[in-house]
């Protein structure tokens, strides 16, 4: 059998180039994130930073852009005298300014690099401060690559790309060139992108034990976000309102654990008191245990009011959105723990008796959400949000008794249909309920 041969030494060594690539390419679209970050850091209430839309990372409002190209500088100095990068950059923005697209009176631009380099052309344009400056600069820089005027003999001397970028750059107006340079800073990095975001974060008031933490999960919510728009097909467009919350809730779960969730004042009426009566599984659970009437009502009560906490601390950024899992996590633990204890203490007591005990002692735990204390109707509530959907029970065999009625017909069909109704104890009524028995007095804990 003949030996395969193997692929042309090009492929292979083109192999080899992307493959040497790969890493430089993935650090970049890595330093957007954590620029990205920086930048969310530094905005303001009614801003929003984006990545890969206007620029690398941008900063916008209603009446000002900043844009920012990033560059890692891993292998090579990015911002040398020649570097293609470098002009390519001066490049894409002299033309974004010719076409409209960035405003010459409200945008500002940022070449960041990650290392600490530098060149003899982006410093000069860094120190440009006035009009004189920039056209001063622009003078010299024509001289140093062109030659002198009007003949500019060194142009044609240019190497064939740099020629494409730098001639498309020197060419621009002389007002063109004076808004870019004068609103043009370089910034530099230590080298770690992310180790130079503990000075921005460390202005949030946040201590030096827990930054790395709060960090972590910034980074890894921008990055989380970032990818859920792009699958979308949408802008990367991160408003400042919301990563407000994710810093919010993260500086509380991190960093302040000893805060006190508060409730949120709720008025409930007659008609959510009767809708949850008559539609809500988790009632079923408590008339299956012949719960008296008060006890359900107060049930619906707390269900609706931990609904609305629920939905206020979310949107408010006290409460991070994984937490809720963890604490849902906590209360079935607990709740599988009660139901095992009471399984061997009462396994003489009738079922309903049983699971009215199980109920009454989740209802009372004390568990925390996000390691901070909540309303004491919090805990009840979320249990009842557990039992609309099956994942806790009270009566022992609470998903037989809860099963749907099998299909059929017949004196089978109407047995079935009575099967899990509640016995009403000797001497339960069902008084009608006032709106106000349910009106929450904006209590907390």
């Amino acid at each position: 059998m003949a030996k395969k041969s193997g692929p042309p030494k090009s492929a292979k060594a083109s192999s080899k180039r992307q493959s040497a690539n790969a890493p430089g390419q993935l650090y970049g679209f890595s330093v957007q994130i954590t620029r990205s970050v920086a930048h969310l850091l530094r905005a303001k209430d009614g801003e929003s930073v984006s990545v890969e839309h206007l620029d690398d990372v941008a900063t916008q409002s209603t009446d000002a852009t900043l844009v920012e190209q990033d560059k890692s500088g891993l292998a090579h100095n990015p911002v040398a005298d020649r570097s293609i990068e470098l002009w390519k950059t001066l490049r894409n923005w002299v033309r974004a300014i010719r076409s409209g697209a960035l405003k010459t009176n409200t945008t500002k631009f940022v070449l960041y690099v990650a290392q600490d380099h530098h060149g003899g052309v982006i410093d000069s344009i860094h120190g440009v401060t006035t009009r004189a400056d920039a056209d001063a600069v622009v003078q010299s820089l024509r001289k140093r690559f062109w030659g002198t005027a009007p003949k500019f003999t060194k142009r044609a001397t240019l190497p064939t790309e740099l020629a494409e970028h730098m001639n498309d750059v020197l060419s621009a107006t002389d007002d063109v060139l004076a808004h870019l340079f004068t609103n043009l800073t370089l910034e530099n990095g230590t080298g770690s992108p992310n180790d130079d975001l503990n000075g921005l974060i460390a202005a949030k008031a946040i201590s030096e034990e827990k930054r790395e933490q709060v960090l972590t999960h910034l980074l890894g919510w921008a990055k989380r976000t970032i990818d859920k728009l792009i699958e979308k097909k949408q802008p990367a467009v991160i408003p400042w309102e919301d990563f407000h919350k994710q810093l919010v809730g993260a500086a509380k779960k991190f960093d302040r654990s000893d805060a006190v969730l508060t409730s949120t004042p709720a008025t409930l009426d007659q008609a959510d008191i009767e809708k949850e009566l008559r539609a809500r599984t988790y009632v079923r659970q408590l008339q299956a245990v012949q719960c008296d009437d008060n006890t359900v009502v107060r049930a619906v009560n707390d269900f609706l009011r931990s609904a609305v906490d629920r939905t206020r601390w979310s949107e408010q950024g006290d409460v991070l959105e994984g937490s809720f899992g963890e604490f849902e996590e906590q209360l079935e633990r607990a709740w599988d723990g009660q139901r095992k204890r009471l399984n061997i203490e009462q396994k003489n007591a009738v079922e309903e008796d049983r699971g009215q005990l199980l109920y009454v002692s989740c209802s009372a735990l004390q568990v925390r959400l996000q390691g901070m204390d909540v309303p004491s109707h919090f805990v009840p509530g979320s249990f009842h949000t557990l039992a609309d959907s099956l994942r806790v029970g009270w009566h022992p065999r609470y998903r037989e008794v809860l099963a749907p009625p099998p299909s059929g017909t017949g004196p089978d069909k109407k047995k079935a249909s009575t099967q899990g109704t509640p016995r009403k104890r000797p001497g339960s009524t069902s008084p009608p309920v006032a709106a106000a028995d349910v009106v929450d007095d904006g209590g907390g804990t």
